[in-house]
């Protein structure tokens, strides 16, 4: 049936005589007014409030009924269950307590009123509600004899101004539900402050007549400080003295320490211009309406600032903090991933989802939206808290997100979030890691011929050391042949010339002539042996030194022994260094036989892990403990000299049985 309004009217929030449904042709029998939800609801409690506000009196229902469903389309012949009220109440609750009675599903109201506003509470069971009814019920009011009409007017008739439904109303993100309330003084009787804050919307609270207005406030305890979102104000929901919630000033205090109001944060005057909230209206008031450091606090007062008797009258306080949504449940092309966590290369979807943050109350009846706001004319996206969404990308780049979270009264927070979702491209496609590549190519390559370049001149100056040390070689042999050798053939020159002089040569002479021819061949033969390559080892050496010393000192009249361990006779024994030893050996062994006195000579060879070292020691006379630097004379100097020139040293000291010892020591490390 249609009034002559649509039924949108009923739910446009607009409360005044005119507005919604005239049921003047259809009081006479039943009506059911059918609202369809968005979406599935579930909640344990739902609030109704309707308005009947008429200029005809009395244009309220007689008796009425809610009811719920869950069928995909709600119909007047679906499957509804009635609700039974837990709470009931009317505008006119103080004058009038007994004025509405719930009897099992069916709520009647009595006669006596011009007009009412109705809130009833109703536990619900059912879940996913997707529609809810509002039934009028025909019965007997004794206006019109013989008649069962739906409404308490003259002639049975019934006006709907607006019908509201709260699910779960003690379950809200208003942090001011059920919050304990003070007044500065008395107020009137029956209307406790608490009723501001018990979540319905028909009752109120003002000061007592008699009691002096200016500065009067009611104070709302929120329990701890929080920014705010917004603070609403519901007027009283009859028309009656509605000019009492207007010029009024909100004030935000921080807790002290000791549990009572500290520092003012925040205040705002309100409706200064003499207008007021209209019956069943509300202010909402936001951080930019007033004045302070913070719109945050523990508690707001409600302050009349005037004289004005009976103000604040107050129908309901909600107090909305900021709310905080986070990013949940990220999924990268469907695996899981950690919202922290760095997101794949190559990736085609992203998935996550919106949940409340920690501190956000009722997070479970939290909605939210998103959006992308790198794409132009992005709309806003709707979603439930916890329900996953998805993005497509495309290809890599940075995917910024942007939501905020809507309050359980409907209003979205004025706080938006932004996450930055990161998506980098495969190694082989970054430009970034190209460039380092290509960097680390470069530095590789140039590394790589400095290298090969170190190597060559290595190998340049290994061979110039070569080159060296065989020409200090060749020097040491020419110098040790013009030495000796020279030294010799001199020797047999003079003697051949006095040969050449004499008349008759003396056989004295022929034989210095042939055993200087001797020595030389000897000497030339030591050479030979030291050049030799196949005498480049340790027992090569040892065993020449063996041999040349016995006979030697054999010659000399003198014993010899030898001392050299078996092992490491094939280590490699460079020319540099065999060549040096023999040399200083040789020159030792002359001393003793020309110096030392003595009877009988020891010598030893041993090989350490980094040197070689020979000894010399004789049982004759000894050095001369005096001789501050024995090896500055003697022909000791030329064994230390030669010795230094590879590194190495002579020490001349005493021998075990009290002769000379001559320790020669050479670096060198062992080579097979």
């Amino acid at each position: 049936m249609n009034f002559g309004h649509p039924l949108s009217e009923l739910v446009d929030g607009d409360v005044n005589p005119g507005n919604g449904l005239d049921m003047e042709r259809g009081q006479l029998q039943e009506q059911a007014i059918i609202f369809a939800t968005d979406a599935p609801v579930s909640a344990q409690v739902f609030q109704f409030t309707t308005w009947h506000v008429s200029k005809e009196k009395g244009a309220y229902p007689a008796a009425l009924e809610f009811a719920v469903t869950s069928d995909d389309r709600p119909t007047r012949a679906g499957n509804w269950k009635p609700l039974k009220a837990s709470l009931v109440i009317t505008d006119t609750f103080p004058r009038n307590p007994d004025l509405v009675k719930p009897i099992e599903d069916t709520i009647f109201m009595g006669p006596g009123l011009e007009h009412a506003v109705l809130t009833v509470r109703a536990p619900n069971t059912l879940t996913g509600v997707t529609g809810f009814r509002l039934r009028l019920l025909a019965v007997d009011t004794g206006h019109i004899s013989g008649q069962r009409v739906i409404g308490r007017s003259s002639n049975g008739n019934c006006v709907v101004n607006e019908f509201q439904v709260q699910p779960d109303p003690l379950r809200s993100s208003n942090l001011a539900l059920g919050r304990p309330v003070r007044a500065s003084g008395p107020v009137y009787d029956g209307l406790y402050p608490h009723y501001l804050t018990d979540g319905v919307p028909a009752s109120f609270s003002h000061p007592a007549d008699n009691y002096p207005a200016l500065n009067f406030h009611f104070e709302v305890d929120l329990g701890t400080s929080r920014m705010l979102d917004y603070v609403v104000l519901r007027s009283r929901l009859d028309d009656l003295a509605a000019e009492r919630l207007g010029n009024y000033e909100l004030q935000l205090y921080d807790d002290d320490g000791t549990g009572h109001p500290g520092e003012l944060r925040w205040r705002a005057r309100m409706r200064q211009d003499g207008s007021h909230v209209p019956p069943g209206g509300r202010d909402v008031i936001q951080a930019e309406d007033g004045t302070g450091e913070s719109f945050s606090g523990r508690f707001l007062r409600i302050v009349n600032p005037t004289e004005a008797p009976c103000r604040p009258q107050v129908g309901e306080v909600e107090v909305y903090p900021v709310l905080h949504p986070q990013i949940a449940m990220v999924s990268a092309d469907g695996h899981n991933i950690d919202p922290e966590e760095r997101i794949p290369p190559g990736i085609k979807q992203l998935a996550f989802a919106l949940v409340a943050g920690p501190l956000d109350p009722s997070p479970d009846l939290l909605d939210f939206r998103w959006r992308r706001p790198d794409i132009t004319g992005s709309s806003w996206v709707e979603c439930h808290n916890g329900q996953r969404v998805s993005i497509a990308c495309e290809k890599a780049g940075i995917y910024p997100i942007e939501f905020q979270a809507r309050h359980t009264d409907g209003r979205w927070s004025h706080q938006v979030q932004s996450h930055f979702f990161v998506v980098p491209a495969p190694w082989w496609k970054s430009p970034l890691r190209l460039g380092v590549l290509a960097i680390s190519s470069l530095v590789a390559g140039t590394g790589l011929a400095w290298w090969i370049s170190v190597r060559r001149l290595r190998r340049k100056l290994g061979l110039a050391q070569a080159a060296r040390a065989m020409e200090q070689d060749r020097l040491r042999i020419a110098r040790d042949m013009h030495d000796d050798i020279g030294a010799r053939l001199t020797h047999m020159a003079l003697l051949a010339d006095r040969l050449k002089r004499t008349q008759t040569p003396t056989p004295e002479l022929l034989t210095k002539l042939a055993g200087e021819a001797r020595d030389t061949v000897g000497a030339l033969d030591q050479i030979v042996w030291a050049v030799n390559p196949r005498h480049d080892t340790v027992g090569s050496l040892a065993d020449y030194l063996c041999n040349h010393a016995t006979s030697y000192l054999a010659d000399a009249g003198l014993s010899c022994q030898f001392e050299m361990p078996q092992e490491g006779r094939e280590a490699l024994l460079p020319f540099a260094i065999r060549h040096p030893l023999l040399m200083a050996v040789k020159e030792a062994l002359q001393n003793v036989v020309k110096h030392a006195a003595a009877s009988r000579v020891a010598l030893s060879l041993a090989t350490t892990a980094d040197a070689i070292k020979l000894t010399v020691g004789d049982d004759g006379k000894g050095i001369d403990t005096g001789v501050s630097n024995p090896a500055s004379g003697d022909g000791l100097g030329n064994m230390a000299g030669r010795l230094a020139e590879i590194g190495g040293t002579c020490e001349i000291g005493r021998s075990p049985s009290g002769g000379t010892l001559v320790t020669l020591s050479v670096p060198w490390k062992p080579a097979s």
